[in-house]
């Protein structure tokens, strides 16, 4: 969450709540440091919005569960990028093993040829 984004929901917070956001409320209610000008600028943003925008500010639990939505995806398609490289090692091991023997007989024949 960007900080204007994090201005934001602190004024829709405060709104919520039945109080009139102000710069010092949204300071006070974000508990961490953001720059006075990204403050004025949300609060600003806030105030032009219409109820349906304002309605539409997404809330922590909303994020969260986009988030968490996110990494289940990012979890399955990380276990099928798995599967296909486990997948390519067995082939490449079947490979290896077939080029050592391979190169096993020819050395066992250039060996007898050089006996000769």
């Amino acid at each position: 969450m960007s900080p204007l984004d994090q201005v934001l929901y602190a004024a829709k917070q405060l709104s919520d709540a039945g109080k009139n956001p102000t710069l010092a409320l949204i300071k006070t209610k974000l508990g961490i440091s953001v720059a006075m000008p990204t403050l004025i600028q949300g609060l600003q943003q806030y105030k032009s919005m219409s109820d349906a925008d304002k309605a539409s500010i997404k809330t922590t639990a909303q994020i969260n569960a986009a988030a968490q939505e996110n990494l289940q995806q990012q979890s399955v398609d990380d276990q099928h990028r798995v599967e296909k490289l486990e997948q390519e090692l067995v082939l490449l091991k079947k490979e290896l093993k077939a080029v050592t023997q391979r190169l096993t007989i020819l050395e066992s024949a250039a060996k007898k040829n050089s006996e000769k």
